[in-house]
């Protein structure tokens, strides 16, 4: 059985994050990381037995490094606070050979938009590199989707990681402002500019061949209705991030 610790970042999350935590009784520790919530999420990952540390908010990659680091395993599972590991998986974690070839493994997931797990539309499988030996893996520090870089080679898992997205479309907005904040941030420092060509590109075209190639060529629409607004969302949210940092660099210009 691996020497595992499973490390989350928290911030307001008491309404998902007991369900992350029963999942994954087979570790040996969990490690939460805590960035100033107002709810009951400390007390209910205490409760679980978690060792809860509060930190202020640095960054999604900054915060993963630091939860990654105060692990005391050889091996880390990071999960998010509204991911379930699924039962197979669980199970196949603690089978894998604590002396394995592997640096890390990449694991399925099954995202859930609205009640419904999304099987069409570019959802699945959504590998997710997110167990690897301490030492081994660190997270980029994109500003959003933050992805594990691995030193070394990585097996494949197939037990599936369960990504409760929104439960509501609520849900969906209050994710939706922060996420295109950040993408608009991020294009404003990477020195994008926003031409004519690039404003047509990124306003009207490339959204919407996005939404037809997942709701389409990807079949999103044999998910129903949150397979539909799974492909609209992810071309609005491509839509105002865009819309964001052209009116953060029209902004700047003004006040050169």
């Amino acid at each position: 059985m691996l020497d595992l610790s499973v490390v989350i970042i928290t911030l307001d999350a008491e309404r998902v994050i007991g369900r992350t935590l029963e999942s994954v009784g087979f570790a040996r520790e969990i490690v939460v990381v805590d960035s100033g919530s107002r709810d009951r999420t400390v007390e209910v990952c205490e409760r679980f037995g978690a060792r809860v540390i509060r930190r202020d908010w640095s960054g999604y990659g900054e915060q993963k490094n630091f939860a990654v680091e105060q692990a005391g395993s050889a091996w880390v599972l990071s999960l998010d606070a509204d991911e379930v590991v699924s039962p197979e998986l669980a199970a196949e974690i603690a089978a894998l050979d604590e002396a394995a070839a592997w640096a890390g493994y990449r694991i399925p997931r099954l995202n859930h938009y609205f009640g419904r797990a999304l099987h069409h539309g570019g959802q699945y499988p959504d590998l997710q590199l997110r167990l690897f030996r301490k030492g081994r893996g660190r997270f980029n520090l994109r500003p959003v989707h933050e992805a594990v870089e691995l030193d070394g080679p990585a097996g494949r898992l197939k037990g599936e990681l369960l990504h409760f997205s929104y439960a509501t479309v609520d849900q969906y907005l209050e994710k939706f402002l922060r996420y295109t904040e950040l993408e608009a941030q991020r294009l404003l420092e990477s020195g994008e500019k926003p031409s004519a060509g690039r404003l047509i590109s990124q306003l009207a075209v490339a959204p919407f061949a996005k939404f037809v190639r997942r709701y389409l060529f990807k079949l999103g629409f044999l998910d129903g209705l949150p397979g539909f607004l799974a492909a609209v969302f992810t071309s609005f949210t491509m839509i105002v991030g865009y819309a964001r940092f052209w009116d953060k660099y029209r902004s700047r210009a003004a006040g050169a």
